[in-house]
This record gives C-alpha cells, sequence and structure tokens, in this order.
C-alpha cells in the first residue's frame, strides 16, 4: 500500500521476552479464547490452522487459547461485540487502492460497531486519517498516514500477521499489462478489551 511506514519495525518473536514480559505484569494462568474464521479468505486461506499455531506459540509462554468459531455470519456478528472474550480474525481486501480504505475503513472511531473489530478508537490517530483523506498533496497524506502508523503500531488495536499476493493468470501473448495496484489484502488479528 501506498503510503507504508517501513520505519516501523515488526514484532520480533521473543519467547523469553514474553514470559519476562508476563512475569513483569504479574499475570499467571491467563485462559483466553482465540477466533477463528470458519472460511477460507485470499488474506487467511486456512484460519483454523493460523489459530492452532498462535495457540501453540501462547502454549510456549503459559497461555491458554481456546479456540472458538461460528457460522460465518454469526461469526462476524459476535465479533463486533465490545465484550468479545479474546482476539478475533478477520482481514480486508481492498478495493481502490487508497490507505483510507484500510485506516477508516477498519480502525475509525465511527467504525467501531460495524467493521472496526478492535472497538479501539484513538483520537489522534482519527485527526490523522481524517485529515490525510482530505488533502490532495501526495506527500502531506503519506506524511500524515505514515504518523498514523506509529500510533497504530505502539498502541497495537491489531496484528496484520499477513498480506496476501495477487495473481493474475493471462494467455502468455498478452503484452503491455500492469496489475492494478487497487487489490489488496490483509490478515488482521484484532485484540479485544477483554483479552
Amino acid at each position: 500500500m501506498w503510503s507504508y511506514n517501513n520505519a516501523v519495525a515488526d514484532d520480533t518473536y521473543d519467547v523469553e521476552g514474553a514470559k519476562a514480559l508476563l512475569a513483569e505484569a504479574g499475570v499467571t494462568g491467563l485462559t483466553t479464547d482465540l477466533w477463528a474464521m470458519p472460511v477460507s479468505r485470499p488474506y487467511n486461506p486456512n484460519a483454523q490452522r493460523v489459530a492452532e499455531m498462535i495457540q501453540a506459540d501462547w502454549a510456549a509462554i503459559g497461555v491458554t487459547a481456546n479456540i472458538v468459531t461460528y457460522e460465518w455470519t454469526e461469526y462476524r456478528e459476535r465479533g463486533k461485540a465490545k465484550d468479545r472474550k479474546g482476539p478475533f480474525q478477520i482481514g480486508w481486501t481492498g478495493d481502490n487502492g487508497d490507505p483510507d480504505n484500510f485506516f477508516a475503513t477498519l480502525f475509525s472511531c465511527s467504525a467501531i460497531g460495524v467493521s472496526n473489530y478492535s472497538s479501539w478508537c484513538n483520537r489522534e490517530f482519527e485527526d490523522l486519517i481524517q485529515k490525510a483523506k482530505v488533502t490532495s498533496d501526495p506527500a502531506e497524506r503519506t506524511a500524515l498516514y505514515e504518523q498514523a502508523q506509529v500510533i497504530f503500531k505502539a498502541e497495537e488495536p491489531a496484528l496484520t500477521p499477513a498480506h496476501s499476493k495477487v495473481f493474475v493468470p493471462m494467455n502468455k501473448r498478452v503484452i503491455g499489462f500492469v496489475q492494478s495496484p487497487r487489490v489488496i489484502t490483509s490478515s488482521i488479528m484484532s485484540t479485544s478489551p477483554n483479552n
């Protein structure tokens, strides 16, 4: 996605560091639900297997995750509940290539209860993405979205473990075709206030 902030570092896989953080916080015997989509999607073709891998990683640090799922429509509706227990797998396929189609759709304050499964609302983040949406200067828009990503990473209302690759099969005689950058898919693990 254009405006992607490469300066925002990815989380590292650190079992001992995670155990230390839990101990520092005085957390022991933590049990939570871990929601797995019941369907295959471009951004996550096997949510059950992803949930099983997360479950195993969490078990290594002493966290018990109970995998739950529901029929697809019920899954999405239950996932919107502010009192939902545990992280929730979902994703997004952007339909226009604009960062607003990701940030505002999934993480704006007004999307809570609709498509903001994290129920996260940060006024500074919100101000940045709303200003970026109406700014016509590409460099200024990019700077605003990059600032918003710093806030997103610091608060981490969701994890973005994967992004799909989009393939377009075609006859080898076709020349000069350029794949549209407008199709962007991301896997998202929305956290919840009640983890």
